[in-house]
């Protein structure tokens, strides 16, 4: 039974998924750069939580049901910039009692004797509770901190030395990168893979050849979560070792190893990420179809166009967006043409936009039929298209379509029939 104290603080943990701290602006979007949010970099001010409110919450977690203590402590971490500034509203009666309290444990972990608890806690028998210590210290910032986690990574218990390496995957460390290294070689597989999961998460160049070792090892899943490490790292020199694997005898492993490949966008792993299209486990094929639109290989286009018949309908959409995305392919496949009139209306709308990142002209007079769709997101499709494809053939239709019935539409193809006659 769930007392109501460790109920409310694990709800309200929940709750604050959602007050995360916000992102640094990100390269080459014009509305990110006129939207500088002024909170950008800061972190609020305001106590963390003392050694009594940590063991507080370390004690409601362990009381909490497995399920519900796994989704808290997703949360840990979410919080750190709460901002404040104002009374809560919308709390149920009963809640605000614990606001000041619920407040202090969003702040990072600075207190000594706070941080010493939570050392203490990576021990735990419980998982979710030597979780949550392992991110409060990630997350806490101070030298003292990364000090408990390093110590931890040598501790005579293989449970604590797995929380100390997912503390400093937390922690964001680079500085713990050497001390993860030498974690590789533990005799623990636990141990091994959350020191390579670290490692992943720290994106140090570092890591690439002791990871790329990890690949031939007995435990698939080790093998797995190498390979999703390498994926983070995007580093070219992991392909040659990563290419075997998308026929490891493990479903899980091929996964991860295809989206390595496609997360490294390298033309070498092309074939054997397009062979994975025919791989008998759909998740795998799904898995591959988005990765070549990752790669971007005008050489899978046989193997895509193929995949618009498999029998799973997720794989004919993913393999009709690939084909678009796919450099200097100058032919659409005819596959990817009679796609405009597939009995799935989404396979239709990405045909077309396939289609028009392609830009053959042997595509218009299947456009032409396509925008007679009572569809307007079809309709937009179209238009988008043909305003891309490089013949005068195409200014029938927008013509046509700047009386479209819709808005949005009608804008569109304006605006390329306006370019189209200044170009001419």
């Amino acid at each position: 039974m769930i007392s109501w104290p460790s109920f409310t603080w694990v709800g309200c943990l929940t709750l604050l998924c959602g007050i995360g701290t916000q992102p640094l602006i990100g390269q080459g979007r014009q509305d990110e750069y006129d939207d500088l949010d002024p909170w950008t970099g800061l972190e609020a001010t305001g106590p963390g939580p003392d050694s009594t409110a940590v063991g507080r919450a370390l004690a409601a977690l362990g009381a909490a049901d497995p399920v519900v203590c796994q989704l808290a402590v997703r949360s840990l971490g979410n919080g750190w910039n709460h901002r404040g500034g104002g009374s809560e509203v919308g709390l149920l009666s009963g809640e605000a009692a614990y606001g000041g309290w619920r407040s202090a444990i969003t702040h990072r972990v600075t207190d000594a004797a706070a941080l010493a608890h939570l050392g203490r806690s990576l021990g735990n028998p419980r998982p979710c509770v030597r979780r949550a210590a392992a991110h409060l210290l990630g997350r806490s910032g101070t030298p003292q901190a990364i000090r408990h986690l390093r110590a931890a990574l040598k501790d005579d218990g293989a449970e604590v030395r797995e929380a100390a390496a997912l503390g400093l995957a937390c922690a964001d460390d680079a500085a713990a990168v050497p001390d993860l290294i030498r974690t590789l070689g533990d005799r623990a597989a636990a141990v091994v893979r959350m020191a390579a999961y670290a490692l992943g998460e720290l994106e140090d160049a570092r890591a690439v050849k002791p990871l790329t070792g990890l690949l031939r090892n007995a435990d698939a899943d080790t093998r797995r979560t190498a390979a999703s490490a390498l994926g983070e790292l995007e580093d070219i020199r992991a392909v040659e070792s990563l290419v075997p694997l998308v026929r490891d005898r493990e479903t899980r492993v091929r996964q991860a190893a295809i989206e390595a490949l496609g997360e490294m966008e390298d033309h070498r792993s092309t074939g054997a990420v397009a062979d994975a299209l025919r791989d008998e486990d759909v998740g795998v094929r799904r898995g591959a179809a988005e990765a070549l639109a990752d790669i971007e290989d005008p050489r899978a286009a046989p193997a895509l166009t193929q995949a618009m018949d498999d029998a799973d309908l997720l794989i004919r959409r993913l393999a009709a967006h690939a084909l678009g995305e796919l450099d200097e392919l100058k032919r659409a496949p005819p596959r990817l043409i009679s796609a405009l009139g597939d009995s799935d209306p989404v396979l239709r709308v990405i045909a077309a936009q396939a289609l028009g990142e392609i830009a053959d002209p042997a595509s218009l007079p299947a456009l032409n039929t396509a925008y007679r769709s009572e569809d307007p997101r079809l309709r937009y499709a179209v238009v988008k298209a043909v305003a891309e494809i490089e013949d005068q053939r195409g200014d029938a239709l927008l013509t046509v379509a700047r009386q479209d019935r819709d808005r949005i539409i009608r804008t569109v193809a304006g605006e390329a029939l306006k370019e189209r006659h200044e170009e001419d």
